[in-house]
């Protein structure tokens, strides 16, 4: 089986059940969390602030320090582990290589495949002009909810597109394992933030094999 170097990495956002208290004997305001199996995380999002510092307790616990800017009101919290399981609700995507390279396989290696085309622009590679989705072109047309029906529609065009270009590409690719060919791609969710100009999207990547993922985006 093929190997390619990670360049954009999916984690699993673990599942975060309550927060009982504010832990006390710390300097700093500290959160206690409770949830999923938390002995593979990464990072914790406060706010969408990384946390300064988090304690991993027990399988299902951690303390987790406040960000500066979070410390009056809580509005979102983030657990990412460093997996990539297939199996968590969806995965979030950061775009890096990192000091530590590492190569991919199997459905990861569809899903990052499917997540660089969909960005990419058309015209944007001279060998292969009319390859990419275009939704990098979508950053920064979010102004209002009113546009969410052309946003909306211009997403699903771009999924679509990007699920009939990877098909056509594989379909005369010789020994590609079963798992890291395309059987479809489809939007499980959207949604629109006006306050925030931004619109997010989960899709729902499966493959040849019957395997599948959730990649989630900010845009």
């Amino acid at each position: 089986m093929a190997k390619q170097l990670e360049v954009i990495k999916f984690r699993d956002l673990l599942p975060v059940e309550g927060i009982p208290r504010f832990v006390p004997g710390f300097e700093q305001p500290t959160l206690e969390i409770k949830g999923g199996d938390f002995r593979s995380v990464e990072r914790i999002l406060i706010n969408e602030v990384p946390s300064p510092e988090f304690i991993i307790v027990n399988k299902h616990t951690i303390y987790v320090q406040l960000p500066t800017a979070a410390e009056r009101s809580i509005t979102n919290i983030e657990v990412i582990s460093s997996n990539f399981t297939k199996t968590s609700t969806y995965s979030t995507i950061h775009y890096e290589i990192g000091t530590k390279t590492r190569t991919i396989s199997g459905l990861l290696k569809l899903v990052q495949l499917f997540v660089k085309w969909m960005l990419q622009s058309p015209r944007t590679d001279i060998f292969n002009p009319e390859r990419g989705g275009g939704m990098q072109e979508l950053v920064g047309k979010v102004q209002t909810t009113r546009t969410m029906d052309s946003v909306a529609s211009s997403i699903a065009r771009s999924v679509k597109n990007t699920v009939t270009q990877i098909r056509a590409a594989q379909v005369n690719t010789q020994g590609l394992a079963l798992e890291e060919r395309l059987l479809a791609a489809e939007i499980s969710d959207i949604q629109i933030f006006e306050k925030q100009m931004e619109a997010r999207v989960k899709i729902n990547i499966r493959s040849v094999a019957g395997s599948e993922a959730v990649a989630a985006l900010e845009l």
